[in-house]
């Protein structure tokens, strides 16, 4: 462990989509820290990513010892190579973000906006944090912000390429491309996912996850069904929200909608506008529309996936660095 005030950082899965999101969260937000080191796995080291302007080395990540110098890690990796990370405990406060994809276990699993300060102060000597599913913290923020402890809420969550990583990026574009020339082959076990929305056994799996974290971050959480489709969009995602109204939310819904306004990390969207997935890519917020009906509400969420799981994972940092003299 450091001991200088500012944090040695290790960024492991910096070519990824998470991963290029977190470096350019770190520089933007201006989180201090004495050093920053970028690896990945064998297929994106010795590649170079621009980080505040700068252009620096991605190294390979021979083994989980090469983090041991190292304050906090960021784990944006898939969940198997995160695994033996952190069953190695090489030293670092180790942030896995590939606990996305699966129920929450004994790790605490924290986000802005969910998880309060004083909350987080009794984590101060965890050494694992996990960070939940995009649409698990965007549906858990609607929730709280609305009161919706109790009555049935349904979510759909549609998630574009990103959420898959960079490698399903790749994959989506080459699709797309060899569709638009009339020719795309697929394997028997490939999925088409260029101008293609699906559902198969993962998204039921991630799907399953999301229902599971919510009731992980929120005190109360009502009764809730949740499904996850697959859409052919490469950045950003959406979620469809019905909730039974709550009580507190009374006559044409305009208490609905300023609770929303005023709940950390939501932005409302100008009513009459189209709303669609691109308008929250880039963007930190949520970005809601809300329509009432007599006994219910629906909500448009769009969210830029990966920057939300980035801010997520960032913020963990940045409050364990307030936190302990070690880390400010």
């Amino acid at each position: 462990m450091s001991t200088t005030r500012e944090p040695r950082v290790a960024v492991v899965g910096a070519t990824g989509a998470v991963g290029n999101q977190l470096i350019e969260l770190i520089a933007a937000r201006g989180f201090q820290l004495s050093e920053l080191k970028l690896f990945a796995t064998e297929a994106g080291a010795m590649q170079t990513v621009d980080a505040a302007g700068e252009e620096r080395l991605v190294d390979a990540l021979e083994n989980p010892g090469d983090l041991r110098d190292f304050d906090i890690a960021f784990l944006a990796i898939p969940a198997p190579r995160a695994a033996e990370i952190i069953a190695a405990q090489p030293g670092p406060i180790l942030l896995d973000l590939s606990a996305a994809n699966r129920p929450p276990t004994d790790v605490p699993m924290v986000a802005p906006g969910l998880t309060s300060r004083e909350s987080f102060a009794q984590l101060r000597k965890a050494k694992i944090f996990a960070t939940p599913h995009p649409a698990a913290h965007v549906l858990a923020t609607c929730l709280k912000a609305l009161g919706a402890n109790s009555g049935f809420v349904a979510a759909t969550a549609m998630l574009g390429a990103s959420a898959g990583g960079m490698e399903m990026l790749t994959a989506t574009v080459d699709q797309t491309t060899d569709l638009l020339s009339a020719r795309l082959e697929l394997d028997d076990d490939e999925v088409q996912r260029g101008f293609n929305a699906f559902i198969r056994e993962h998204e039921r799996s991630v799907a399953n996850a999301i229902a599971a974290q919510i009731g992980k971050l929120l005190d109360k959480a009502p009764p809730l069904s949740v499904q996850v489709a697959a859409i052919p969009v490469l950045h950003g995602s959406a979620l469809t929200v019905d909730i039974q109204r709550p009580r507190a939310i009374k006559g044409n819904g305009e208490d609905a909608v300023e609770l929303l306004r005023v709940a950390p990390g939501i932005l409302i969207a100008e009513e009459g506008e189209p709303l669609g997935v691109i308008d929250a890519v880039g963007q930190e917020a949520i970005v809601v529309s809300v329509e009432t009906r007599a006994d219910s509400l629906s909500l448009w969420c769009v969210f830029d996936n990966t920057r939300l799981a980035a801010l997520g994972a960032l913020w963990i940092a940045e409050t364990m660095a307030l936190s302990s003299p070690t880390l400010a």
